[in-house]
């Protein structure tokens, strides 16, 4: 178990004298509201950074809908509903609309001035602190304007999925000069906290677009080297000197620190979920469940499914499909049903590559039958992250939309129970879910000593850098260090 900070009572004289008191700050989370992914997960670390010690605030800023935030609301995150993005147009869960994507971003751009103006004016009213984005790039332009650290909290930014728009066609040149746009913004940020299934940040320096570099985990003795400017930070192991004041690292570097899965976690037991659904006992309990989620976004091709879409002894939930028709041994759920309950009563998921999907999959050890995206960059680094942590099968889009799911559904399943699962993991480490917990940690701490760093050096010049350095170091040994 991670250790707890001591209390300022438990320190030295000379600690409690360099030391500043615990302070409340002001959170304000920007979230994307492409699809529910980014929600979900701005849940788990708001719920997290609500329930440390201190009496910190948070708000959420989105145009996602309110009830995804409820779990944070609950712990008293305050939503504010704002276009603050121009996110991705699907006409289909796995597929992007290329023309009317990059109009989207367009309009957004020449409405940026107003937008942005408004934002760094509510962030001065409000007296933040800190801006946290997954993963608009205004905000993390507002901050700076407003004074304030902005830190993106996400496995992609959405500069590198424009780009990932470009075909070898004259519109291409319309893309590139409009992420460049939008990697300035980025730019802004101090800090890049990086989640599992990572493609490259194209705002830190040394990481390319997309297509040109490939998927690749860098070695433990180049991961140092991933970045020319920028500084790539072990989460916990690495804490003490990324957090140290004097640290050049601190003061010279945009840092980059990985954590472990943010995910969330059932709270409900299987039988009442299923109950719950209006399914029947003695159904649930003599058939194998397949959950079928694609993230709040459209489902095609319903009507062809069909019961023979399904293995003689499977039943599937279907989530989002209140209201409509759907096939015999078919169930539907409402559109706000709490996801990883859902899929730690399932024995098989159908859906797309998205953090949300991916991360409860592995979080909950259940098997994942994918249909891909191509033109939604972000999961190549999703693909890479189930294959390492999880059980994962491809259908065709083809093969999806006329109901031809059988093999695939069988394929995943014999997969997770077969005993060669144990002899494939056996040589990769799995990650810890604990990603939302120690996110909160490192944000926390991130304030504290950028706020010393700033304190001391503008009101104890002839302080020696050393000394605080040691105290600083002290303190942070007695902390949240594995």
């Amino acid at each position: 178990m991670p250790k707890r900070i001591p209390s300022r009572r438990s320190l030295s004289p000379f600690l409690q004298k360099v030391m500043p008191k615990p302070k409340n700050y002001i959170f304000c989370y920007y979230v994307s509201g492409h699809g529910f992914g980014h929600a979900t997960r701005v849940v788990q670390v708001a719920s997290e950074i609500l329930s440390l010690q201190r009496n910190h605030t948070l708000y959420i800023i989105s145009n996602a809908p309110k009830f995804i935030f409820q779990g944070a609301i609950d712990l008293g995150a305050r939503y504010r509903n704002a276009p603050i993005d121009a996110g991705v147009k699907q006409p289909r869960a796995y597929t992007v609309d290329r023309q009317e994507t990059i109009n989207d971003l367009i309009k957004f751009l020449e409405n940026k001035p107003v937008i942005l103006e408004r934002e760094i004016q509510w962030l001065k009213e409000f007296k933040a602190d800190i801006v946290l984005s997954d993963a608009p790039f205004l905000p993390c332009a507002a901050a700076a304007a407003a004074g304030i650290p902005s830190v993106i909290i996400s496995n992609f930014t959405f500069d590198a999925v424009y780009n990932g728009l470009c075909e070898g066609d004259e519109f291409d040149n319309t893309i590139k000069k409009l992420v460049e746009q939008v990697i300035e913004d980025y730019k802004h940020s101090e800090l890049l906290i990086r989640l599992p299934g990572h493609i490259p940040i194209p705002s830190f320096s040394g990481t390319q677009l997309y297509p040109c570099n490939i998927i690749a985990p860098p070695s433990a003795e180049k991961s140092v080297l991933l970045y020319n400017e920028e500084k790539l930070v072990n989460y916990l192991s690495d804490i003490n000197s990324f957090f140290s004041p004097s640290s050049k690292l601190f003061k010279q570097y945009r840092n980059v620190i990985d954590v472990p899965l943010v995910v969330r976690k059932s709270k409900t037991c299987k039988e009442i979920v299923l109950k719950n659904l209006g399914i029947p006992k003695r159904i649930f309990i003599t058939h194998k469940i397949l959950m079928v989620s694609f993230g709040g976004q459209n489902l095609v091709g319903i009507e062809d499914w069909g019961t023979s879409s399904l293995p003689d002894n499977w039943i599937a939930i279907v989530c989002g499909s209140k209201g409509i028709k759907l096939p015999d041994r078919f169930y539907s759920c409402p559109k706000d049903a709490y996801i990883p309950d859902l899929t730690n009563a399932a024995d098989a998921v159908i859906g797309k590559l998205g953090y949300g999907t991916c991360s409860e999959c592995i979080g909950h050890g259940k098997p994942f039958i994918y249909i891909s995206r191509p033109q939604f960059i972000e999961e190549l680094g999703l693909k890479r992250l189930m294959e390492l942590q999880g059980i994962c099968v491809e259908m065709p889009k083809s093969h999806f939309e006329s109901g031809q799911w059988k093999s695939y559904i069988d394929k995943a399943y014999d997969l997770s129970s077969s005993s060669s699962l144990s002899t494939r993991t056996t040589t990769i480490k799995p990650l810890s879910h604990d990603g939302g917990y120690i996110t909160a940690i490192i944000l926390e701490k991130f304030l504290d000593n950028r706020n010393y760093y700033i304190n001391t050096s503008s009101n104890n010049k002839n302080n020696s850098f050393s000394n605080i350095h040691k105290a600083n170091t002290k303190l942070l040994n007695n902390g949240v260090i594995s």
